[in-house]
């Protein structure tokens, strides 16, 4: 699965690189046919804040995208919270195929 990272206001330095391709990689063991994940890293506001940094995840699967946001107060904490959500949410669509695929076809009576 392909990385790709994308910053407005905030420089990306190796660490933040590194938690990245740790986290979101990681993410990528739940959905294995993903394309590619797209993250956005923002700064929202000047002057520190609860809310300073926002993190945006879009991972590109066939058939359906999953996208998820967060905003916190410092890049890691959000990238560490956005890849929980992205966990949670390819663990269910991934249970939902299987539940479709395993009741099988829908049949006219």
């Amino acid at each position: 699965m392909d990385i790709l990272i994308q910053t407005e206001g905030v420089t990306l330095t190796e660490a933040i690189k590194d938690a990245v391709d740790e986290k979101i990689g990681h993410v990528g063991q739940h959905a294995p046919r993903a394309l590619r994940a797209r993250v956005y890293l923002r700064k929202v506001s000047a002057h520190p804040s609860p809310r300073q940094y926002t993190v945006h995840v879009l991972v590109e699967i066939p058939g359906a995208d999953l996208s998820v946001e967060e905003s916190h107060a410092n890049v890691i904490g959000a990238l560490d919270v956005v890849a929980h959500k992205m966990e949670r949410r390819l663990t269910k669509h991934k249970t939902g195929r299987l539940a479709k695929r395993a009741s099988g076809p829908r049949r006219k009576p």
